[in-house]
């Protein structure tokens, strides 16, 4: 039986003035992370207003190569550099799976929506995807193998879906998987799921 994927996302306040730099420094956390073993992906929300919240999001594939990377002297320098670019100490939350699909800067810290929920609004964010991708890739796609047409289609989706598309169909859900009265972590260090 395969270990759990471990996610981590890390919310920041970056200092006013520095947000060029910090975004090369998370550039920089993504690049190295990725020289580890089991690194499957991580990507950057943006904040929606300059002063807004940065989440970094790292995938790997199972929770003792997260725990190899968090523990690396390399991983804790760039904590260090972080830290010295941002205001107040990191929020971080473990997420499992596509919950990180789900998790947004502006509606840090709060339990992931339930699975239904995200069930449907991922159906919503894929279905175009998945029906317009092969008709725009068709003129590429055409004449080679089923294999390899689909793994180019799947290859152009996944980053798609993950930077582009699902942050957007995330934020015009976000009242209905974030309704107001759901209740903040108390621990943000760990995601009881």
């Amino acid at each position: 039986m395969q270990s759990p994927a471990g996610v981590v996302a890390i919310t920041r306040h970056v200092k006013p003035g520095y947000e060029a730099v910090f975004e090369d420094t998370v550039r920089g956390v993504i690049l190295a992370a990725s020289t580890f073993s089991g690194y499957a992906g991580g990507e950057v929300l943006y904040p929606t207003t300059k002063r807004g919240e940065w989440q970094l999001i790292l995938r790997f594939d199972t929770l003792a190569h997260l725990q190899k990377w968090e523990e690396s002297p390399i991983c804790q320098g760039w904590i260090a550099r972080a830290d010295a670019l941002s205001v107040g100490a990191p929020k971080v939350v473990r997420v499992n799976g596509l919950e990180a699909w789900f998790a947004l800067p502006e509606v840090p810290n709060v339990l992931p929506p339930p699975k239904w929920k995200t069930a449907i609004v991922s159906a919503i964010g894929i279905y175009p995807v998945i029906s317009l991708m092969p008709i725009l890739l068709k003129p590429i796609t055409n004449g080679l193998p089923a294999w390899l047409a689909t793994l180019m289609s799947i290859g152009i989706m996944m980053p798609l879906m993950t930077w582009v598309i699902m942050p957007q169909v995330t934020r015009l859900f976000k009242l209905w998987l974030y309704p107001p009265a759901v209740k903040h972590l108390a621990n943000t260090s760990s995601n009881p799921n």
